[in-house]
């Protein structure tokens, strides 16, 4: 906060807890670290002040409770985290006096989570309680606290499109839930700050998302000078339904917005999050109308994440359309065709959480250090109103604890597995027009995730280099080709695999989205392993700002093998792994047999008494017959094949199908879905059975099978990959799936 005059720091204090002796300790100050995190108070500060002329106390933030005395006197009573509050101390000018402040945190019985304004940190780790951030000693004529004006709006609105001061614009943000382990509490130090900042704009991101919690004002104004933009969403979330509660909560969500609104660089507002069922629709309205009384800022909304998605009155108001779609990517393209605006009233799309993405942590670190919050001790680390809290449990049991060979590789695999994901979808929200913007989930890994961009140890997880074909301000992205099947009398929905072909022609249509009008030339090259396969050029093209549109062709013969698909146009540059797979004679499955009750392969020509296909388990199967099954009901245990999930490759089988890690692979047979544990236990008790792909979820590190190798008589292999396609963007059938048909031939073989 700015002051009139300089303040006087009053940053030493002697804190006293129940059956503790006083102790000195330095503030801003959490007592969590002090005490059982179950603990919500009193604790109790207490400094001497010399009191001049015109004194105010000014406390930018105590959570929750706040009782101030002076010389044993109440003089305040203040409730709320976010907003700062001032005492004036004009009656005791010219004195030396002593100041307590009594806190009671949230969280407890006295102010439970969802009473109050208690933002989404309990349910990343847990309440925090004291003067968590500065306490200041201000002379000045009149309240230092008093709101100023609301800045003059820099955003505005056209259309579906955004325009930030003046010029077009498109959001690229990276959320942030205010987590600071190192201190315990959402008041990171000015050089913590510069290092996120430096970090965050070498990622290409411009605007960082505070997800219900307040930064403090230094925070934003460092922000400002860097050039980044803000959107606060206020901490409003699974609030209490009570009607005392909400009308409290109304009140200190105005006092927040008259305390913030004159930062020029926050563009965009949300009243709270994913708020479903609990908030009633004259309160969100009230709410979101006072939001843009107060700030005069175009983008203003009711409800990030929207009730579309999570449920709820569907009355929503706002300037501006919030989703946040966590896909598996397969089905990210569809959905987000789903989401697009049609007939409904033009207005900006925004993505306000969006494409999280769990890795494998550094467990072994975790292992060896313990701290506070990956601990069994309830003391330390309860599990409070956590619906998760899987860290402490596994993190003693799991074998990928060990700093050994295994740990290493999921390590890299995920983080390659999670760099495809985003740069995906990213090009998918790219390539379509309704979309004004998205916010990554998210900038650190908490207790409860792994989805950073930043690790534990806030090392970035991806470098500059990787990141900035597809969080840029320019981005080339390929154009699917679209493939409708004709199912049963009629068309459905169906794409080719853009990375994978049979040996022959190959073609991709490229699209861009640019930061600025431009005309420029497509440059393209296929790269294989001796070099430079076939190359061309699409001249004199014109792009509008943010105006996704097709920029060339591209078509080439290719041999099977790797190659790598190369496109430039206007200083913008973008690339992809490209396999082509040798074709297949029409007659290749004629001898084998099917039993397809679910009709997943009703493409593939089967008349023989051969080998079987099936595409569901029968526990009558002839163990001397060759036996391929393809699950994906019945014995089968939902899961989702990319999110939350790392796998390992085992055993000689991936010489022969070299995809282990090669992600652009498994886009189009992923599947929804791993082999029942039961049933490869029951398997187990008649032959050896081989995990050949394990998949780790990396929340709870729980290991299923995706494919398995039962050593039966006639050998038989049971997976939940997907050869037939058919799920989101897949091809459908495995005569459309080059990636499907590889699989399925390797398996045969």
């Amino acid at each position: 906060m700015r002051y009139p005059y300089d303040p006087v720091n009053l940053d030493r204090w002697t804190l006293t807890l129940p059956d503790q002796p006083p102790r000195e300790v330095a503030v801003p100050h959490a007592f969590d670290r002090e005490t059982s995190v179950r603990f919500e108070g009193p604790a109790v500060y207490s400094t001497v002040v010399e009191v001049p002329d015109g004194a105010w106390l000014v406390f930018e933030g105590v959570s929750y409770q706040a009782q101030v005395a002076v010389n044993g006197e109440v003089v305040c009573l203040h409730e709320g985290i976010w907003d700062a509050f001032s005492v004036r101390l004009d009656r005791w000018a010219g004195q030396t006096v002593e100041v307590s402040v009594r806190v009671i945190k949230n969280g407890g019985s006295t102010f439970p989570v969802k009473s109050v304004l208690s933002g989404f940190l309990p349910y990343v780790f847990h309440t925090f309680g004291g003067l968590f951030r500065p306490v200041r000693l201000v002379v000045s004529e009149s309240d230092p606290v008093t709101p100023k004006p609301a800045a003059a709006p820099r955003i505005a609105v056209d259309g579906s499109r955004l325009l930030l001061d003046g010029k077009p614009w498109m959001m690229r943000g990276v959320l942030t839930w205010g987590w600071y382990p190192e201190i315990g509490r959402p008041d990171p130090d000015e050089a913590t700050i510069q290092e996120e900042i430096e970090t965050i704009r070498s990622m290409g991101f411009n605007l960082v998302k505070f997800c219900l919690w307040m930064p403090s004002h230094r925070h934003l104004e460092l922000l400002a000078a860097a050039g980044l933009e803000a959107w606060i969403e206020l901490p409003l979330w699974a609030p209490s339904q009570e009607p005392s509660h909400q009308a409290a909560m109304s009140e200190e969500l105005r006092r927040i917005v008259l305390q913030y609104r004159h930062h020029p660089n926050i563009v965009c507002w949300t009243v709270g999050c994913e708020l479903s069922h609990e908030t009633p629709a004259a309160v969100r309205r009230q709410l979101t109308a006072m939001v843009r009384d107060l700030t005069g800022c175009p983008l203003v909304k009711d409800n990030s994440g929207g009730a579309e998605m999570y449920g709820g009155d569907l009355r929503e108001y706002g300037t501006f359309y919030d989703f946040h779609p966590y896909c598996d990517t397969q089905f990210y393209p569809v959905v987000l065709d789903a989401m697009e605006q049609g007939p409904r009233k033009p207005m900006p799309i925004l993505l306000g959480e969006f494409n999280d993405v769990d890795v494998h942590r550094d467990l072994p670190l975790l292992a060896e250090t313990i701290p506070y919050w990956a601990s069994t001790d309830p003391e330390l680390n309860d599990q409070g109103v956590r619906w998760q809290h899987d860290l402490p449990r596994f993190l003693p049991v799991t074998r990928f604890a060990r700093p050994d060979e295994q740990h290493d590789r999921l390590m890299e695999s995920t983080r390659t597995k999670a760099l495809f994901m985003r740069k995906l979808v990213h090009e998918a929200v790219r390539s379509r027009q309704d979309y004004a913007g998205y916010v990554v989930t998210g900038w650190r890994d908490t207790p409860i995730s792994t989805a950073g961009v930043v690790d534990d140890q806030l090392q970035p997880r991806f470098s500059p280099e990787e990141m900035r074909s597809w969080n840029s301000g320019d981005c080339l992205f390929i154009i699917p080709t679209r493939r409708p099947p004709w199912v049963r009398g009629g068309n459905r929905v169906g794409y080719l695999d853009p990375f994978a072909f049979e040996e022959g022609p190959v073609f991709w249509k490229i699209g861009a989205s640019l930061e600025r009008t431009r005309t420029s030339t497509l440059e393209w090259r296929i790269r294989g392993l001796s070099g430079t396969v076939a190359s061309g050029v699409w001249t004199d093209v014109r792009g509008e700002a943010f105006e996704p549109i097709e920029v060339g062709e591209i078509w080439a013969n290719l041999t099977p093998g790797e190659y790598r698909l190369e496109v430039v146009f206007g200083g913008a540059t973008n690339a992809w792994s490209i396999s082509v797979e040798p074709s297949l004679p029409n007659d290749r499955w004629h001898e084998w047999q099917k039993d397809d009750p679910l009709r997943r392969f009703e493409d593939l020509p089967m008349a023989g008494s051969g080998p079987l296909l099936a595409s569901w388990w029968r526990e009558d199967f002839d163990p001397s017959q060759r036996t391929l099954v393809c699950l994906s009901e019945g014995e089968v245990e939902p899961c989702s094949f990319w999110r939350e999930a790392g796998y390992e490759f085992v055993g000689d089988f991936w010489n022969r199908l070299p995809w282990a890690h090669q992600w652009h692979r498994w886009l189009a047979v992923s599947g929804d879905s791993a082999i029942s544990e039961d049933l490869l236990a029951r398997l187990e008790q008649k032959y050896h059975v081989e995990r050949v792909m394990v998949r780790v979820d990396v929340r709870t590190y729980r290991e299923t099978c995706v494919l398995a190798r039962v050593h039966t008589p006639g050998g038989m292999w049971l997976t939940t990959l997907r050869p037939d396609g058919g799920l989101g963007a897949q091809p459908v059938g495995v005569s459309r799936n080059p990636s499907g048909s590889a699989l399925l031939r390797t398996l045969a073989n």
